[in-house]
């Protein structure tokens, strides 16, 4: 191989070394920085069998390193393998393999299939942009920094669903509404809600509840009624269940009559059980004459779409039927303005980076079809950040001058 960026274009085959490390626990990025190698060059060995000629001992390091691994010492053995053997093609995909004990205390989703039915969308490792990329590019602040790089108004790219969101939002808060707002993780939720939520507290006339207590799951008609109290008023919260309750309402009755709305948000809804929603459906009635006195805004990922559906959770139709959903979806169709922002925020330009062909494959790569073969976009803010920055940084790697589609397609 004369190059490593001929070794992007190499089928992918991996080598026993992949199945090794897998079932051993050792991610990538452990053994890169155990044998002093880049992610990408033990991506490339592992996945394609690239051996850099550049790097003699290449070989020699990683074996040295696996000798000095009892897990895998035991795993060449119990495969009748000697070390020579983890250069040698596998005969698995394992396309989407992970290192043993990866995710093991949290839930995995599945796969999410892609229009190339041999590709997926999966959740990458963070991976911030490398130094040597930054010189590379001749960057010297970060477009896509790991704390999203919002510090103000301007820095939020708006599509036009975010703003349908947001006047939903707005809308809701305003006017006693019951809304829902579904999303993927990334896809921007919680920064909608900070920018609907500057402008009110701007504006005025509406008071905000944000119950604090950490595990939403936990939420229930006592916590509910404990955050209204405490955020509405300088009172305390009665003890008896009955007196509470009262206390509510006569609070939320006072702050209408004198001219104000409250409005209730909880964020991480997706936990919220079957009694929490009920019991939020009794508070959105609370009345005073023909004027409702709270309005309800949840906000949660795709879970969330799953328990609002009356099919699975019929035992939540009065709560259903009165509450308006709304989902955020990707942003294919504005994947270029967005990545435009990011640049220009740090005084940039995005055609000295991406090439058009390349946003045209990362729109691709992130563009999944439903089961009636409609393309759907998986390309939320924070998943494009995580693909963006990875294609700088192999395009680094393969020495371009530009992130190309070569460079998307490579990841």
């Amino acid at each position: 191989m004369s190059s490593t960026r001929e070794a992007y274009q190499m089928e992918f085959i991996p080598i026993q070394l992949k199945e090794l490390v897998t079932d051993c626990g050792i991610s990538q990025n452990k053994l890169a920085q155990e044998v002093g190698f880049s992610r990408a060059t033990i991506n490339l060995a592992v996945n394609k069998g690239y051996l850099p000629h550049t790097m003699p001992d290449f070989q020699t390091r990683i074996e040295t390193y696996l000798r000095g691994n009892l897990e895998a010492m035991k795993w060449l053995l119990q495969h009748g393998l000697k070390m020579q053997d983890i250069w040698q093609p596998l005969g698995k995909e394992m396309r989407m393999a992970y290192p043993a004990g990866h995710g093991k205390n949290r839930k995995v989703e599945p796969p999410i299939q892609l229009g190339d039915p041999t590709e997926y969308i999966f959740q990458t490792e963070v991976e911030m942009l490398t130094e040597q990329a930054r010189k590379h590019f001749k960057l010297f602040r970060d477009p896509f920094p790991a704390n999203g790089g919002i510090e103000k108004d301007t820095d939020i790219f708006m599509s036009d669903d975010h703003r349908y969101i947001e006047a939903a939002m707005l809308d809701a808060a305003k006017y006693s509404g019951l809304l829902a707002i579904v999303g993927q993780v990334g896809c921007g939720k919680s920064t909608i809600r900070k920018r609907v939520f500057e402008q009110i507290r701007r504006e005025g006339g509406i008071l905000t509840v944000f119950p604090q207590i950490l595990d939403k799951a936990k939420i229930h008609s006592g916590t509910l009624c404990d955050a209204i109290i405490l955020d509405i008023s300088d009172q305390s919260p009665r003890i008896k269940p009955e007196q509470k309750a009262r206390q509510v309402k006569e609070l939320l009755k006072a702050r209408s009559r004198n001219g104000d709305r409250c409005c209730l948000v909880i964020e991480e809804g997706h936990k919220l059980t079957v009694p929490a929603f009920i019991t939020l459906k009794q508070l959105w009635e609370l009345e005073d004459g023909y004027s409702k006195l709270l309005s309800i805004i949840i906000i949660g990922q795709t879970e969330l779409g799953d328990k609002l559906d009356e099919r699975h959770h019929p035992e939540m139709r009065e709560f259903i039927r009165r509450c308006q959903i709304a989902r955020i979806n990707g942003l294919n169709g504005d994947l270029k303005n967005y990545l435009a922002l990011k640049f220009k925020r740090i005084g940039a330009s995005l055609e000295n980076y991406f090439d058009d062909d390349a946003i045209a494959a990362l729109s691709q790569r992130l563009t999944i079809k439903d089961e009636l073969g409609k393309p759907v976009s998986h390309a939320y803010p924070l998943t494009v950040n995580l693909w963006a920055v990875r294609s700088m940084n192999l395009a680094c790697e393969m020495g371009e001058g530009h992130v190309t589609a070569d460079v998307v397609n490579a990841i």
